[in-house]
């Protein structure tokens, strides 16, 4: 059909303009009405006329333009009527300052009459309380908002006007309801009753599912949502999370927690503002698609801002803390996906989110792999944004993000069911990421002795854990003997040392007998940081695991005590050089990858070294949500 039609619904959006509903508009609304509800369900016309005469502001429609601003509006439809009446009602409107533009939507002149028909309207009444016979009339001075009626005319569903419709409705009662408003008695919340197989649609859009409904509206049953509505004091607070990810879900506790804020606009500046790159004309967002190969795809941030998301992420205490907000009027292409299998169509208006990333010590680091699936995880999971794909804008990286809906073949030897989930709380997240190499550093050089050095001065003669037995102990001796200048015991251990771009990280790569080794010890991280690398860097230690379960084709450990972090719980961008090292040496194209650390975590890497990119998929358990209340 072509409500369907991705093409269609695109054309739809950019030709829909929101605005109140007049008095003449009323026989136009209730066709739609009449025509959409059962009988003993629709509003009479006097009642919508009672509606619009005592709740004008509370009453709004959905305006779909004719192509070219004056042909006829039959022409929209392909002639499909479907019997809705004379061509006048509703044909032709003059705009007014109530008038609001969908926010991708290309800029009109609204001083010109406009030719079209309402094709849907959202209809409330204000009550003091929520029941039917309170719903009844309308409370000028109710605190409670009650709607009606959703509806958008039949041919016009499923093509994202419902969805527009309610974000722009929620909009203007939120601007109705602020300290700018014009209500003299400020309401605290919005209440409708639906059905259930309309819930879902509800909850994407802020609503809370309350239980089933007392009041009776036809012959099926009811059930009660509700949306607060941010007051003045709501203005600076966020809605916050914190998620552990790359969770595996037979272990409680495991994953590593990542804190996610949610913004509605860059920090410390408003959308549009001349000072705040984030929001684009035309001609900008071409330049930074043409950079994008230049690593140049973010957004500046204002110096407050950037004192802010490190004061909360200082807050947050979290290994890493995420920071999104959308990019507005910003489209991402189409012929990009993610990884196979392919588990959606592309969406009309993708979605398009910037990311930062800063650790517990206030330090922003430019990629986190576990801090973007937990972001991903908010943004598709709790359907927070329309559709199963987003896109985010890091400091120097495009990471493509995908809401797996069904369980993906995979060619390693791990099962389908051994890294599914059946948590509720829990999303299975697939991600594009860059591909990195590794440089190995040729054994017997000062480089490669200096890091020898450092990790006998990390794992040797510190305190072993008193589960370990004494043979144990004396293999450990034996293999970080400092005396042993030649380092011959230590090196048989130590099958490969490398960087990734730029000595970035430091790569080591051990036995199994070497990697086991290292389980027991207490480690002095503050030897871990006499590597010169840059001044951010990491170091990651891996390891073959053949015979491991579930089965893993390798394992690693991660320790940045440069950037706060001592051992990482679970490092998703390691596995960016961890997965192609370990995928090429193996010849695999999908590598399964354990993280041992206390919490321990799963990371599948999907290898397209032809298009120098890893797809890393993980699970994303949800653990608290809330609103952050330090202002920016």
């Amino acid at each position: 059909m072509m409500a369907n039609n991705t093409n269609f619904s695109s054309s739809i959006l950019d030709r829909i303009i929101f605005r109140a509903v007049q008095p003449t508009d009323i026989p136009r609304c209730y066709q739609i009405e009449s025509a959409s509800y059962p009988e003993d369900e629709a509003a009479s016309k006097s009642t919508l006329q009672y509606r619009q005469h005592h709740a004008a502001p509370f009453f709004r429609c959905a305006f779909l333009i004719d192509n070219g601003g004056s042909t006829s509006h039959t022409d929209i439809s392909n002639g499909n009527m479907g019997g809705m009446g004379s061509p006048s009602i509703g044909g032709t409107t003059s705009t007014s300052s109530s008038i609001s533009r969908p926010v991708k939507s290309t800029p009109m002149n609204l001083t010109q009459t406009l030719k079209g028909r309402i094709i849907g309207y959202i209809c409330s009444t204000r009550c003091s309380s929520f029941t039917e016979e309170a719903m009844k009339s309308h409370d000028a001075t109710g605190k409670i908002l009650g709607i009606h009626s959703v509806v958008v005319e039949e041919k016009y569903r499923n093509s994202g006007v419902a969805s527009a419709m309610m974000k722009d409705y929620l909009s203007a009662m939120e601007r109705l309801n602020s300290k700018e408003g014009i209500l003299k008695v400020k309401m605290d919340k919005i209440v409708l009753i639906a059905k259930k197989n309309l819930l879902a649609f509800y909850v994407r859009n802020g609503f809370r599912a309350m239980g089933i409904s007392s009041i009776v509206h036809g012959k099926e049953q009811w059930f009660e949502l509700e949306r607060d509505l941010p007051t003045d004091e709501d203005a600076n607070k966020h809605k916050c999370f914190l998620l552990d990810s790359f969770a595996d879900v037979d272990k409680e506790g495991s994953g590593n927690p990542a804190g996610v804020v949610l913004l509605d606009e860059s920090p410390g500046g408003k959308v549009g503002d001349v000072t705040n790159k984030n929001s684009f004309d035309d001609e900008e967002l071409d330049d930074i698609m043409e950079d994008a190969d230049d690593n140049n795809v973010a957004p500046e941030i204002p110096p407050r801002g950037v004192e802010w998301m490190a004061a909360v992420a200082k807050e947050f205490n979290q290994s890493e803390t995420a920071f999104i907000w959308p990019l507005p009027n910003y489209e991402v292409s189409e012929e990009t996906c993610v990884c196979p299998p392919k588990q959606q169509t592309p969406t009309a208006s993708p979605n398009a989110y910037a990311i930062r990333y800063y650790t517990r010590s206030g330090m922003e680091v430019d990629l986190c792999g576990h801090a973007t699936l937990a972001s991903a995880a908010v943004l598709l999971g709790t359907k927070q944004v329309d559709g199963n794909s987003v896109t985010f804008y890091a400091k120097h990286d495009k990471l493509q993000a995908e809401l797996i809906v069904s369980q993906p073949s995979l060619s390693s030897s791990m099962t389908a069911a051994s890294i599914n989930n059946n948590n509720s709380n829990a999303s299975r997240i697939a991600m594009d990421f860059p591909w990195k190499n590794v440089t190995l550093i040729p054994a017997g050089g000062e480089d490669h002795k200096a890091v020898l050095n450092m990790l006998s001065n990390a794992f040797f003669g510190t305190s072993i854990k008193a589960e370990v037995e004494s043979d144990l102990k004396a293999k450990f001796c034996a293999f970080f003997n400092p005396k042993d200048q030649s380092h011959a015991l230590f090196s048989q251990h130590v099958l490969g040392i490398g960087t990734t771009d730029v000595k970035e990280d430091l790569f080591i790569e051990l036995t199994e007998e070497g990697f086991d080794l290292l389980r027991g010890i207490k480690v002095d991280y503050s030897s871990l940081s006499e590597w010169l690398g840059k001044e951010s860097s990491e170091v990651e230690i891996g390891g073959n695991r053949p015979g491991c379960k579930p089965v893993v084709d390798f394992r690693s450990r991660f320790f940045g005590p440069k950037v706060g972090i001592d051992e990482d719980p679970v490092t998703g961008s390691a596995h960016c050089s961890l997965g192609p090292y370990f995928g090429t040496k193996l010849g695999k194209k999908v590598v399964i990858g354990k993280q041992e650390s206390e919490r321990g975590g799963l990371v599948e890497c999907i290898l397209k070294q032809e298009e120098g990119r890893v797809c890393i998929v993980g699970t994303a358990v949800m653990t608290v949500s809330g609103m952050l209340s330090m202002p920016i």
